[in-house]
C-alpha cells in the first residue's frame, strides 16, 4: 500500500489487550481511529489475525453506513 493510503482493521493493545478499530498505514503503523494511545497509556497495537483477516475496510472502498 503506498504511503498516505490506509486501510481500516481491528487490533489490540499490546499492553492491556483492549480491542480497537484501527487505521493501518502503508508504512505499517497501526493507530486506533480518532486517538493516538490506548486508555492504559500504551501506544503499540497488534493486528488481530494476519493483515488480510484484520482489514475491515479498504480506504478505497466507500463506507455506506
Amino acid at each position: 500500500m503506498p504511503d498516505g493510503e490506509h486501510k481500516r482493521g481491528v487490533a489490540k493493545c499490546r499492553s492491556c489487550s483492549s480491542v480497537f478499530a484501527v487505521d493501518i498505514w502503508g508504512d505499517g503503523t497501526v493507530r486506533p481511529i480518532g486517538r493516538q494511545d490506548c486508555d492504559c497509556g500504551a501506544n503499540e497495537f497488534q493486528l488481530i489475525g494476519n493483515l488480510d483477516e484484520a482489514i475491515i475496510q479498504d480506504s478505497e472502498t466507500p463506507d455506506h453506513s
